[in-house]
């Protein structure tokens, strides 16, 4: 257990280092030689894009239109863009990226 504060920031430097420790212990590796697997973090309805949803990758790799399938919304990935807004074609295992294609906004 660490003790943090995301309000003073307290604590975060621990935490990052006893996750990267923890990862490192239990020898925590994702393939990216597969089809990804992501978690969804948000979704919602973009007036210029349409439909977007924020990811994680867990596992594989996603590129630029791949096929994409998440509970009922699926869809190719058009637009996939990094944490700082700039465009990829590519996205690895830990990479958060917002992906545009699906037909609709998940519902959590």
């Amino acid at each position: 257990m660490v003790p943090v504060s995301a309000k003073t920031g307290f604590g975060i430097d621990d935490l990052l280092e006893i996750i990267l420790l923890v990862s490192e212990m239990k020898e925590l590796k994702a393939n990216p030689n597969r089809a990804a697997v992501a978690t969804v973090i948000e979704s919602h309805l973009d007036t210029n894009l349409g439909p977007v949803a924020t990811i994680l990758i867990n596992a594989g790799t996603l590129n630029k239109g791949d096929d994409i399938v998440c509970k009922d919304a699926l869809g190719k990935v058009k637009v996939m863009k990094n944490h700082l807004g700039v465009s990829v074609n590519t996205a690895i295992p830990g990479d958060p990226v917002l992906i545009v294609g699906l037909d609709k906004v998940i519902q959590g």
